[in-house]
């Protein structure tokens, strides 16, 4: 509502580069409530008015919001498009914060196609910039994102030595939104080395999540050998293929997850 009251004002003053910034807040606000048709709207009305500008930042700003819209829709190979797209702007502004962002979710597209080199090459480049920013928010994500692509290739003591990296820079910034997904991959990946690990610090931070994707309910499965996580992980799948595009369904349905999580229920629930 305050946005669009602020657009209005913009729009009488004819300032393009603040309606421009406000249709992206709009779209932002869409995204954060899952309307996501909405938020791809608005996103890309402000990335015409940045393209008209010139506003070469924005633009990749623009870019980077709109891939993940489709990242969020199931339809990865677009959302690959806007990133790449979004990385070349950084690039060619030298921006190296924007070029960490933009090669780290790359990296995320590819590990949920199964690109798993392809991953792991954009998470590592993304790694050595926010290095050198000394970005340690950033460092625990890559650093995450790393050893979650050497867990699902079952390179289990690849695995822990990022995973735990991770970890540890978590909790040295206080870092909380992926601590579940972290510790959980970590212990899984102790599990298969047949090290201890201690499964109340799972339960707690269950306890304290917001939400918990399918990918993750499939992990806890995994980890905890409770069939209730698998059928969340099922029914979540089910639940997001129903708003998928006809033609994005059945290459969503073949990517390694959602095909472990519905392979894996087939077999326990039949």
């Amino acid at each position: 509502d305050y946005y669009g009251r602020a657009l209005a004002i913009r729009e009488e003053l004819g300032n393009k580069r603040g309606i421009g910034n406000i249709l992206n807040s709009i779209g932002v606000a869409h995204a954060n409530k899952g309307d996501y048709d909405k938020a791809l709207e608005h996103y890309s009305m402000s990335l015409i008015i940045r393209e008209e500008l010139g506003d070469k930042s924005r633009m990749g700003q623009s870019l980077y919001n709109i891939g993940n819209i489709h990242f969020d829709k199931g339809d990865y190979d677009k959302s690959l498009d806007y990133r790449k797209r979004s990385l070349e702007i950084f690039e060619g502004l030298g921006d190296n914060r924007g070029m960490g962002y933009s090669l780290n979710n790359i990296g995320v597209v590819h590990a949920n196609k199964g690109d798993y080199d392809k991953a792991l090459d954009c998470y590592s480049r993304s790694l050595t910039i926010r290095e050198e920013l000394g970005d340690k928010r950033g460092m625990g994500y890559s650093l995450n994102n790393i050893g979650v692509v050497h867990a699902n290739r079952d390179e289990h003591d690849k695995a822990v030595e990022s995973l735990e990296k991770s970890l540890a820079i978590q909790k040295e910034i206080g870092l909380k939104a992926i601590e579940l997904l972290t510790t959980t991959y970590l212990y899984l990946s102790y599990k298969h080395l047949g090290k201890d690990y201690d499964e109340q610090d799972i339960h707690i931070l269950i306890k304290n999540a917001d939400n918990i994707e399918f990918e993750l309910n499939f992990r806890l499965y995994q980890l905890l050998e409770d069939k209730s996580y698998l059928k969340i992980a099922y029914n979540q799948i089910q639940e997001k293929v129903d708003n998928l595009e006809p033609d994005v369904v059945k290459k969503f349905l073949n990517y390694p997850i959602p095909k472990q999580i519905i392979e894996e229920y087939n077999k326990v629930f039949s």
